[in-house]
């Protein structure tokens, strides 16, 4: 990606190391429920990442997709982004399940291989966080079609945000019970469509704000906005809290609000270049430390049993920089050669569009 906004890696990094935060500290300390700061990312974290998602292919892929071959182009393209690690992570797992002495499902696998079970049964994923990119797999079949739409008008393209918002209040206020815990309706709220909304919202924000200049003092305020509510909103108890009802609107919007402060930030010379760096390098491996995480916990929290050691705090120290270490990595020296091998497989099915709009990956 040539035209990547950097202050977008910087978010995608942030994000990537609170959801590994708020898995560890469950893991090996103590349950984060919706009154605290780091629980509530650990759920919108996520919902921080679609809005992300939509944003990025709708700065990368708006003037690329414009017929059927620029269309499997991005099908394609994405496939080499998505599916190398995710099988690695695949084989991680099951690798680490066949020891263990359990069970293995050929067919939960194969679902799992080719994101089918994003499509079909989406709470069917192996690894942990997985459910997530089964969701991106469905927006991306719809990507192409809500692209084209607000390239032909903006209307049309903000009446499928309105749609899909109306879809997620069905969700929030109707098939989530507020009164059960979310871990039993976990395989509702992980449905696709329930999330949406938050995808589209990201390909909104591009087509209706990218001309928007809101200056350092609108980014500053927006993003102190968003992060005032992740803190001091005031909601308790089980993570249904957050998740259903006015509140989950109220952290819908304030997931959308942090994304355009941070798309909108225009002094980059402002932050160190001792914090920029790191933050980049988060960023660009935001996939393999939110992929990587659950299985380094795994294998390094079997070798601490093996030698005896019971020391939660080097665990989880170990466990973090062995996972930011992986996933840098991963994306130098596996992922980016994939994606780069993607690029050219697709290469002649659009060599007119590239050539017409070079910037374009």
């Amino acid at each position: 990606m040539t035209n990547r906004i950097e202050s977008l890696d910087w978010l995608r990094g942030l994000m990537a190391i609170s959801i590994m935060l708020y898995h560890l500290t469950s893991w090996h300390y103590f349950p984060l429920d919706s009154s605290v700061f780091l629980g509530r990312l650990g759920v919108y974290g996520v919902s921080v990442f679609f809005v992300l998602s939509g944003l990025s292919m709708a700065i990368v892929y708006s003037k690329f997709i414009v017929d059927r071959q620029s269309i499997v182009a991005f099908y394609i393209r994405r496939i080499f982004r998505i599916w190398p690690l995710l099988w690695l992570c695949i084989a991680l797992v099951t690798i680490a399940t066949i020891v263990k002495g359990g069970e293995v499902s050929l067919v939960k696998i194969f679902l799992n291989l080719t994101t089918l079970f994003g499509f079909i049964s989406p709470d069917s994923y192996i690894n942990t966080g997985a459910w997530s990119i089964g969701n991106e797999m469905v927006y991306y079949a719809f990507t192409p079609i809500i692209l084209m739409m607000y390239e032909k008008n903006r209307v049309k393209g903000n009446l499928s945000l309105l749609f899909s918002f109306i879809v997620t209040l069905v969700f929030s206020f109707f098939l989530l019970n507020s009164e059960t815990s979310l871990r039993e309706q976990w395989h509702i709220y992980i449905n696709p469509f329930n999330n949406m909304f938050l995808y589209i919202a990201g390909i909104s924000i591009y087509y209706n704000l990218k001309s928007l200049n809101i200056g350092l003092l609108g980014a500053i305020v927006l993003f102190g906005l968003a992060i005032a509510t992740f803190m001091f909103y005031p909601a308790y108890g089980d993570k249904i809290a957050i998740v259903t009802g006015t509140n989950r609107l109220v952290f819908l919007f304030s997931s959308i609000i942090l994304v355009v402060a941070f798309y909108k930030f225009p002094r980059y010379d402002l932050i160190p270049k001792g914090v920029q760096y790191p933050l980049e390098q988060f960023g660009i491996a935001t996939y393999g430390v939110y992929l990587l995480h659950p299985i380094v916990n795994m294998y390094v929290s079997y070798a601490f049993r093996k030698v005896g050691l019971e020391n939660s705090a080097l665990l989880f120290a170990v466990v973090v920089v062995l996972t930011i270490a992986s996933a840098i990595v991963s994306f130098n020296y596996f992922e980016k050669k994939i994606i780069k091998l993607g690029k050219g497989v697709t290469t002649n099915m659009v060599a007119n569009i590239e050539s017409a709009s070079p910037s374009r990956p």
